[in-house]
């Protein structure tokens, strides 16, 4: 029997991805610019792109966990992922994981 994969399943894995990347952008681009090239601009609009999609995907986890699509505990490990560098790519693979298997059930 082939469940269907929740819509907001995958978007939470995409915008894992991409607020993970736009952390990265922060802190590795945006970041020296500013200190070491004189340009406090890239932090601001750095900055403000990665606010957005880090409050986009939180209310999305959040949608995501009200549903019930992912544990509570996996919905955790979502969250503090998206605190942490680099820590964006395992979110999205967990989740694609989680939605491979839910598939295969």
């Amino acid at each position: 029997m082939n469940m269907k994969i929740p819509t907001s399943l995958r978007s939470l894995s995409i915008l894992a991805l991409v607020e993970g990347a736009s952390l990265i952008a922060l802190i590795g681009i945006a970041m020296p610019l500013k200190y070491y090239a004189g340009l406090p601009e890239a932090v601001r609009v750095v900055g403000m792109a990665h606010g957005l999609l880090f409050l986009w995907a939180t209310a999305t986890l959040f949608y995501v966990l009200s549903r019930g699509h992912l544990s509570p505990l996996k919905g955790a490990g979502v969250f503090v992922a998206s605190l942490i560098p680099f820590a964006g790519l395992w979110s999205h693979r967990m989740l694609v994981r989680s939605t491979r298997n839910r598939h295969a059930a």
